[in-house]
C-alpha cells in the first residue's frame, strides 16, 4: 500500500542502523527479514516481530514497463463547476504520459454508468482529450458500477507484462448500488485476486473516507485525500509517478516458520496466518521503495540455544519487462542467549520503528471510532498516548526519521483541546487521519 498519500506526506527516511540477515536479490527486486531483537533469551517462551523486507529495483528513468488503466471519473451534480473542470485537466496530464504501448479507458458516472473510452492503445492521446473536455456534471453517485465497469475494461488487455489499475475520482458519498465500506473492502480484495489494485482520489469534505480508503488498500493501491480541486493534477502527476514505475507484479510472499515458532499476527497488511505459515499478496513493487510486511511472532521455551535458522520467506512475482515469473526466497535467523545484556543489545531499531508505527496506527483507528460516537476526550487520550510513544522512540533512536517525527507532530496536534471541535473540522481531520493511516501499511521509499 500507499501510495498516493506520499503526494501529501513527507518521504520516510530509512534509518541506517541494521541486523546481519540473510539476503536474496533478483534483477528486479530484493529481499531481507530481519528480527526486532536479533538474539533472544535462552529458555523463554516469547514474543518478537519480523520485518519482511522487498525492495524495488534501481531502473533507469528511461526505462518503465507498459500500463493497462482505466481513469473512474464521477460526474455527479456534486462535480460541477472547477472540481470537474480541474479533474479532466489531471485525467488529461496523465493520458499525456502514456503512448502507443499503453492502454487506456475512461469511465465516467453519475446514477449511471458510461465508457467514455473504451480500453485501446494510445496511439491518439487527442481523442481522449477531446472527449474528457466534453464531460459535464449531473445525477448521483454510483461508485461502485463505476469501479466495476473500469476493472472490466482493464481486464480486455490485462497481462504480466502491463501494469493493470483502476484510478478513482470521487467527491461524493455513494447513494446508488453498494455503498458500506465492506462492501468496497470485498471488491478491492476481488480485484486484488485478479492482479487489479484500484487507487482512489478523494475530493473535498463530503466524500466517504473510510469507503474510499478500504477499497485502495484492500486491492494494494493508494488513497489520497484532495481537499482543493487545485491540486488535483498534481495528485495524479504522483500517483503516476508510481504506476509508471513499478517493475514487479502480482507478488506473493509466503512466510513458513519452524517448528517452536507461530505467527501471532500481522501488523502491517491483511494476510491469510495459519500457525506457522503466513501469507500475503501484493500487487506492485514500485522502483527505489521498500515495501515491508510485519509480523509478530511467538518464540517457544524449547527452541535450542545458539544460531538458529527460525524459518523461510518466499517471494514469488512477474515482471513487466518479460512477463515470466519469478522466485527468491530468504531464511529468518536469530540467535539465542543466556546473557541479558546481549539481548538487550539486539535491538533493532529498523524493525522496532515499524512496530510502532503499526502500533499507533490501531491505536489511532481506535480514537477515530471514539470521536465518531461523541467520546472526544477519550479518543484525544489515545492521540496524547500515540505522541507520546512515538516521541520515547524518536529521543531513543540515534536518527528519528522524518516520517517518524511527522507523526509526533500529527498526533500531537489531534490531542489538543482545540482538535477537530466542530463537525466541520473533524470531518476534514478524519480524512487526514484516514491518509495517515494509509501511509503507514507497509512502504517506504528509499532515498
Amino acid at each position: 500500500m500507499c501510495h498516493a498519500t506520499r503526494a501529501c506526506s513527507t518521504m520516510l527516511a530509512v534509518l541506517l542502523l541494521s541486523i546481519p540477515s540473510a539476503h536474496a536479490t533478483d534483477r528486479s527486486i530484493s529481499i531481507e527479514a530481519k528480527l526486532g531483537q536479533t538474539v533472544m533469551k535462552s529458555g523463554e517462551t516469547q514474543h518478537n516481530y519480523v520485518r519482511i523486507g522487498i525492495n524495488g529495483c534501481e531502473q533507469e528513468k528511461t526505462q518503465r514497463p507498459p500500463v493497462n488503466v482505466s481513469f473512474v471519473i464521477d460526474r455527479s451534480g456534486s462535480m460541477q463547476g472547477s472540481r470537474i473542470a480541474q479533474a479532466q485537466e489531471a485525467a488529461i496530464s496523465a493520458i499525456k504520459r502514456l503512448d502507443r504501448n499503453d492502454i487506456a479507458s475512461v469511465v465516467i458516472f453519475d446514477h449511471s454508468v458510461d465508457v467514455l473510452m473504451p480500453a485501446q492503445e494510445v496511439t491518439e492521446p487527442a481523442a481522449y482529450v477531446n472527449r474528457i473536455r466534453q464531460v459535464t456534471a449531473r445525477g448521483n453517485t454510483a461508485i461502485y458500477a463505476g469501479v466495476n465497469e473500469g476493472a472490466s475494461q482493464v481486464r480486455k488487455f490485462k497481462d504480466n507484462m502491463r501494469l493493470n489499475r483502476v484510478v478513482l475520482l470521487s467527491d461524493g458519498l455513494a447513494n446508488v448500488g453498494p455503498s458500506r465500506p465492506d462492501e468496497f473492502a470485498q471488491l478491492g480484495a476481488a480485484l486484488l485476486a485478479e492482479g487489479i489494485s484500484v487507487s482512489t482520489i478523494g475530493l473535498g469534505l463530503q466524500y466517504n473516507e473510510d469507503l474510499m480508503a478500504q477499497l485502495a488498500r484492500a486491492s494494494d493501491g493508494n488513497h489520497a485525500f484532495v481537499s482543493e480541486s487545485a491540486d488535483l493534477v498534481q495528485i495524479f502527476n504522483k500517483e503516476f509517478d508510481d504506476v509508471l514505475s513499478a517493475c514487479a507484479q502480482t507478488v506473493s510472499i509466503d512466510v513458513e516458520l519452524n517448528p517452536g515458532l507461530r505467527v501471532v499476527r500481522s501488523m502491517s497488511r491483511d494476510g491469510k496466518i495459519e500457525g506457522r505459515r503466513a501469507q500475503f499478496r501484493m500487487n506492485q513493487i514500485y522502483q527505489a521503495t521498500e515495501h515491508y510486511v510485519l509480523l509478530e511472532v511467538e518464540v517457544d521455551k524449547s527452541v535450542a540455544t545458539g544460531e538458529q535458522d527460525l524459518g523461510r520467506v518466499r517471494v514469488a512475482f512477474t515482471t513487466p519487462k518479460d512477463g515470466q515469473q519469478h522466485k527468491i526466497e530468504t531464511a529468518i535467523n536469530g540467535r539465542f542467549s543466556t546473557s541479558k545484556d546481549e539481548v538487550s543489545a539486539s535491538r533493532n531499531d529498523v524493525v522496532l520503528e515499524a512496530v510502532v508505527e503499526q502500533t499507533t496506527r490501531e491505536r489511532a483507528a481506535a480514537a477515530v471510532k471514539l470521536r465518531d460516537a461523541g467520546r472526544a476526550d477519550e479518543a484525544r487520550e489515545l492521540f496524547k498516548q500515540n505522541a507520546a510513544e512515538i516521541g520515547a522512540f524518536n529521543a531513543a533512536a540515534p536518527a528519528p526519521s522524518a516520517r517518524m517525527q511527522q507523526m509526533q507532530q500529527e498526533y500531537g496536534r489531534f490531542a489538543e483541546p482545540s482538535a477537530a471541535s466542530s463537525p466541520a473540522q473533524w470531518n476534514a481531520s478524519r480524512k487526514k487521519l484516514r491518509e495517515l493511516d494509509s501511509t503507514s501499511a507497509g512502504e517506504k521509499k528509499r532515498f
